[in-house]
């Protein structure tokens, strides 16, 4: 059986929204945000932090904050109603009847293309994986990255075997 944590990822691991981020690149779609959160929380309680934290740090209300970032929930990833509510490349693409912006051939006069450029040197900036080729297989592409982000920190540790 599947650990909540893999059960997130394998439902954003074929998604790359119109935008070409992989949505299973992401800690929130994927679900390592989650597992990291629960992770740490358990590292912080069997060492005993409460007994020996700094005077100024306010214990309860951390473990509170570490259980708002557990409840967190999943994204659905944008292809299945996650994402950005109201996404403007989403319902643009759709109306064009293409994949993603990257095979838009109005491409380089669209009226969201700061929004697009925004977003995906947002993304490339938290460590997202982003499409860069039109026409390339969106199927290869979420191959060679899922090999990546097994390796890569953060994600991996969806790929870590319990304790």
């Amino acid at each position: 059986m599947k650990s909540e944590h893999l059960a997130a990822f394998e439902n954003v691991r074929g998604q790359i929204g119109c935008c070409g981020i992989w949505c299973g690149s992401c800690p929130v779609g994927n679900g390592s945000l989650r597992k990291l959160t629960a992770k740490y929380e358990e590292v912080l309680h069997s060492h005993g932090l409460e007994h020996w934290a700094p005077e100024d740090l306010d214990y309860g209300e951390f473990v509170r904050a570490l259980g708002v970032v557990k409840r967190v929930a999943s994204c659905a990833g944008c292809r299945k109603g996650g994402g950005r509510d109201n996404c403007e490349l989403r319902s643009c693409c759709e109306s064009k009847a293409v994949r993603d912006c990257l095979e838009c051939a109005e491409r380089s006069r669209c009226e969201h293309g700061q929004v697009l450029e925004h977003m995906r040197s947002g993304a490339r900036a938290a460590g997202l994986l982003v499409k860069d080729v039109s026409g390339s297989s969106n199927e290869q592409l979420t191959r060679e990255w899922e090999a990546a982000v097994r390796s890569s920190w953060p994600s991996s540790v969806l790929f870590m075997e319990e304790a």
